[in-house]
């Protein structure tokens, strides 16, 4: 019976060492992180309230992302339209200061056109993160050609008759066909619009398209710019028929002037529109991650609440873990002893 008893002894101070130990490492590894637990089995009837938390985390931090990503190309759009409408001003200078009685006029438009029509292409050219800023959803394609080429070039118009106001701006798109600027004009347009192909119907509309995205939830916003928007065929076609002016005399070279003026004043109209778009677009994207932001720090706080430990409190239960661990040992060790004095007895 003394064999039996000294056995459930030493068995039970076994139990008492092993789970010191287990809660030896528990609370060491609580010092170490400062969390309660290596796993949500550690957290008891707040498991699910965890989850929960760590759920609307990874949505509010998608959120952030995404918003982030999409102001970078708003910022990019405003930087660009505020490119494009110094060139704008530029023209409208130069065609204001343009007089048949300056030697050097049409030597200065024309330098400064080419320059324009450089500089303007490049810009719709852009590309932010990988694809082209104004090419609608066709993100690997750039969308404007070279604007000085031949082929851009403008028939001598027919002057308006005296009275008769001029119709030479763009105001709306009435069909996926793109200006002949568009790099995949010939790809997309033909004669007449009614026979497109659906292929040609379909990159004509991604020509155009803009994106969509839900910033906050139940929250939409529409954004995005195309090469092919009135403004932009209106500026084009400007600096087309300031070209168009430079080779040209009398009736004619006034007609193309008059239309250039009529088209950059148009455009200049046009991308103040875009430009206060953007910056509406801008604002909302802003106040939506100020508030996904605010929304983080709260679900961060909920879940440091659960998952933090006091420091001071663990490491004083650490002690006295490893106290009790020591006075286990030292039962342990004394039941040995007696059992091997009974043995060799």
């Amino acid at each position: 019976m003394s064999a039996i008893s000294t056995l459930s002894s030493f068995l039970q101070n076994i139990t008492l060492v092993q789970n010191s130990q287990n809660q030896i490492a528990n609370l060491t590894y609580q010092v170490d992180t400062g969390l309660k637990s290596q796993d949500l089995a550690g957290y008891g009837t707040q498991a699910n309230q965890l989850l929960n938390l760590q759920s609307g985390q990874t949505t509010e931090k998608n959120y952030v992302s995404n918003n982030t990503e999409i102001g970078t190309f708003l910022t990019a759009y405003d930087t660009t339209l505020g490119q494009i409408s110094s060139d704008a001003t530029k023209l409208v200078a130069a065609l204001d200061a343009f007089t048949v009685t300056d030697p050097n006029a049409v030597s200065n438009l024309q330098a400064l056109v080419k320059g324009l029509q450089v500089d303007v292409g490049a810009t719709l050219n852009t590309q932010v993160g990988g694809r082209f800023l104004y090419s609608g959803t066709r993100y690997g394609t750039q969308p404007v050609g070279d604007l000085t080429a031949a082929s851009q070039q403008l028939a001598a118009p027919v002057p308006n008759p005296a009275g008769v106001p001029p119709t030479t701006t763009f105001t709306a798109v009435t069909s996926p066909s793109v200006p002949t600027y568009d790099n995949q004009a010939a790809q997309i347009n033909v004669v007449p619009p009614a026979v497109q192909t659906a292929a040609q119907i379909q990159l004509g509309t991604q020509s155009y398209q803009t994106q969509n995205a839900e910033i906050a939830t139940n929250q939409q916003m529409t954004y995005g710019i195309s090469s092919n928007d009135p403004a932009f065929q209106n500026l084009i076609s400007a600096l087309q028929n300031a070209a168009g002016a430079v080779g040209t005399t009398g009736a004619t070279q006034a007609q193309f002037l008059q239309n250039a003026s009529d088209q950059v004043q148009a455009a200049l109209t046009a991308i103040q529109g875009l430009q206060n778009a953007t910056g509406t677009a801008q604002t909302l994207v802003s106040n939506a991650n100020t508030v996904h932001n605010q929304t983080l720090a709260t679900l961060q706080s909920q879940i440091t609440t659960i998952t933090q430990v006091d420091p001071a409190t663990v490491a004083t239960e650490l002690s006295q873990a490893q106290n009790q661990l020591e006075g286990s040992y030292k039962v342990v060790s004394s039941v040995l002893n007696e059992t091997l004095l009974n043995y060799l007895k």
